[in-house]
């Protein structure tokens, strides 16, 4: 769940990899680990993740996160999901 979730997060926010790995103080390697579900950050990394994107831990963690945007309104997805 954590790496889906990430990777929506950070394309949601139009980032790459090496942005959010910079923003981070981390390398690009580390967050593609974390993406594919290889790693796993640790708690200050997380802590960092959640005030980027401001949302709690928890949610990154345990929850599939979905988003409402336009683009998926018009493709026909009456839920707005990412």
């Amino acid at each position: 769940m954590l790496g889906r979730n990430l990777k929506t997060l950070r394309k949601k926010n139009n980032l790459t990899q090496e942005d959010l790995a910079d923003s981070l103080a981390v390398s690009r390697q580390a967050v593609c680990m974390w993406e594919r579900g290889e790693r796993t950050p640790k708690i200050s990394v997380l802590t960092k993740i959640a005030k980027t994107f401001e949302i709690t831990i928890d949610n990154i963690v345990n929850n599939e996160l979905s988003f409402r945007d336009d683009k998926s309104k018009k493709k026909g997805d009456k839920n707005g999901r990412v």
